[in-house]
């Protein structure tokens, strides 16, 4: 089996290449993209392969159906952000929701190839995505301590209306927030627009697009010669050790954890210049005190009730 692929965010790819940092406030479309039917897939592999060889098939899906995706959203110019579960926040620079549009239809249609995954045992599990594209301004900041791990976020209204708009997305269906339907207006063909139950977003529920949306890959790119300490600090330590003794193919596994949930408010992401330097001090004093008691920082979402951290204990 193949090591797995390590996703660091593409235009901080290019940020670490050419030696400058990236704007705080920038434009442009977010995509939130969530796949279903891997817990399923999961209880199918582990009882019929095992716990440990039940995840290694388990990380082979994940790289394939991960790489189908994020293939898509290369060849759109975007970047994967995050990570969380099932799912991956996105974001496209300067897009005014016609790429990132057009870059969801195309996942939709790349994870076709996992409609129907049979199991070694002969069981059919179903693969599926629904996704939501926001568009507007966004505050960018990297926070964290880079002894133990960098973190590529994205925060404010547009994230939380990303999250609105993904929670009216359907399984298969592809949504957008209300100023994205603006902006493209007939660029794309609408099987419905829909409302949330209190009455203060709505959403378009994309057919298709009206007209070919001219793809825009990223240029190629040389990472050799990035040094190896720029890269490490975007893995958690544990994770960088394995890497380079080469032990990649060992990192599945099926383990009992426990996770922490922590939901935080205070920071005004929008109106705060301060506000990046605050959220790297609060994560930084997040990460000591995790540490202290063997646990991991796992992933900082923010959205529609705020911002969350996942952290994780015995993995």
């Amino acid at each position: 089996m193949d090591d797995p692929i390590v996703y660091i965010p593409m235009d901080r790819r290019f940020a670490l290449a050419g030696g400058y940092t990236l704007a705080d406030r920038t434009q442009g479309a977010a995509l939130f993209v969530d796949i279903s039917g891997f817990t399923a897939l999961t209880e199918a592999l582990v009882r019929e392969l095992g716990a440990q060889r039940g995840a290694e098939e388990l990380t082979r899906y994940l790289n394939l159906v991960y790489d189908a995706i994020i293939n898509e959203l290369h060849r759109y110019r975007g970047s994967v952000i995050a990570f969380a579960g099932d799912a991956i926040t996105c974001w496209i620079e300067g897009d005014m929701g016609l790429r990132a549009t057009a870059c969801a239809l195309a996942m939709q249609n790349a994870i076709q190839q996992f409609a129907a995954i049979s199991t070694p045992a002969g069981s059919i599990v179903s693969l599926a995505m629904k996704a939501a594209v926001a568009t507007g301004s966004v505050r960018r900041f990297l926070v964290g301590d880079p002894n133990k791990r960098v973190i590529d976020v994205l925060a404010g209204d547009t994230l939380v209306r990303l999250s609105n708009a993904e929670h009216q997305a359907q399984r298969g269906e592809v949504v957008l927030d209300k100023p994205s339907l603006e902006a493209l207006g007939d660029n794309v063909q609408l099987l419905e627009v829909r409302h949330d139950p209190d009455g203060q977003q709505s959403v378009g529920v994309v057919q298709g697009m009206r007209y070919e949306v001219a793809d825009a890959p990223w240029p190629s790119l040389d990472t050799s010669h990035l040094p190896d300490e720029q890269v490490r600090v975007w893995l958690l330590p544990q994770v960088y050790e394995r890497l380079r003794q080469g032990l990649g193919n060992f990192l599945a596994e099926l383990r009992p954890t426990v996770a922490l949930f922590v939901r935080f408010t205070g920071i005004d992401y929008d109106q705060d210049a301060e506000a990046g330097h605050k959220l790297d001090a609060y994560i930084r004093w997040v990460q000591d005190i995790v540490d202290l008691y063997e646990g991991t920082l796992i992933d900082l979402n923010i959205g529609d009730k705020g911002s969350y951290l996942y952290t994780n204990f015995g993995a």
